[in-house]
């Protein structure tokens, strides 16, 4: 009997992303949660970022109130619990559904997405996790998830700003290392003299792809923390160039420019538009993807969970043209020097 009452008292704990119980939901509350992730998702997925229509901001007003109601704590402990529990939690509140449902989306796309040659196909994977597929190869930058290892059969290569938790999955990298697949990162030790580890700017070659980095300060007390990567995805790939700046504070002394960068991928500044510090002077890219938008794992805006609200507003006074935010599950096709 005590056992008894003891799930019955846990599975109430997964009811929402609130620490507190909300006794008001009905007990058909998981089907109902996740009808209501899925309507979400679909309504977002039928618009793109390019487009503020009223369907995507209705969307997005729906995600930020329920991601209101998800406490840091409660996503942590979300991040590790066992996969049971995780698929439970999921099934009662719509964010973590939704999180849930955008990996699934990524997933599949990836598996069965046929890259057309002259095209790269880019994802983002929740906060500023990006996989890239291209006719001859696939690589993920970033990529923190609860189920992330499930990506290791279909990268080819692995690439990790900087040694926070919200930038990596160890799981994910222990697959990689394991099945002999690079994962570029400035920490790393999976060996001595591992080739793909370095602290000072270096150039790769890994299959079609061209990897370019830089070190870079994350703020005045991680210095030399973050490595940025600029990446040619080759003809077959419709020469991309893409680069990635993890958690760069954006001085512009330590970003060498291999070559011009197509899409560029930097996080929601803390400093207000320091973005600019380096955009339309040192890298003038054809796109802006600002990334780090709601991190779930940070407690709010004054711990860098930036709203989508606030996303939005500071793409609009970036130095690109077509800066853009994208969510979660997004999907982005290069072709003929243009987004498509």
């Amino acid at each position: 009997m005590y056992i008894l009452l003891i799930i019955f008292i846990t599975s109430f704990s997964f009811l929402s992303c609130d620490d507190d119980i909300d006794d008001s939901k009905p007990a058909t509350g998981g089907n109902l949660q996740k009808n209501d992730a899925e309507e979400i998702a679909e309504k977002l997925w039928s618009t793109t970022p390019s487009d503020l229509s009223d369907t995507r901001q209705a969307a997005f007003k729906r995600i930020q109130e329920y991601a209101d109601t998800c406490t840091a704590n409660y996503f942590k402990n979300y991040l590790g619990s066992l996969e049971q529990t995780c698929e439970m939690m999921e099934k009662y509140d719509p964010m973590l559904n939704f999180y849930r449902l955008s990996f699934d989306k990524v997933l599949n796309e990836v598996q069965t997405t046929t890259v057309e040659k002259g095209t790269s196909v880019i994802w983002l994977l929740y906060n500023m996790g990006y996989i890239v597929k291209t006719p001859s190869g696939c690589f993920g930058i970033d990529i923190s998830h609860r189920y992330a290892e499930r990506f290791a059969p279909y990268l080819d290569f692995l690439c990790v700003t900087h040694n926070h938790s919200d930038h990596y999955d160890d799981n994910l990298i222990q697959a990689m290392l394991e099945s002999n697949k690079p994962v570029l990162s400035n920490y790393l030790k999976p060996s001595e003299n591992y080739k793909f580890t370095s602290k000072t700017p270096t150039a790769y070659t890994i299959g079609s792809f061209k990897v370019t980095t830089n070190i870079t300060d994350h703020n005045t007390s991680l210095t030399n923390f973050v490595t940025t990567y600029q990446i040619n995805c080759g003809q077959d790939g419709g020469n991309l160039v893409l680069m990635h700046v993890g958690d760069s504070n954006y001085k512009a002394s330590q970003y060498a420019i291999a070559e011009h960068v197509n899409v560029f991928i930097p996080r929601y500044a803390p400093n207000a538009l320091s973005e600019n510090n380096v955009l339309g002077s040192v890298v003038t890219p054809d796109y802006v993807l600002l990334s780090h938008i709601m991190e779930l794992a940070h407690a709010g805006v004054e711990e860098s969970r930036w709203t989508i609200e606030l996303g939005l507003e500071r793409a609009s006074q970036l130095n690109c043209a077509n800066s853009l935010v994208p969510f979660w599950g997004e999907k982005f096709i290069w072709k003929n020097n243009t987004f498509n």
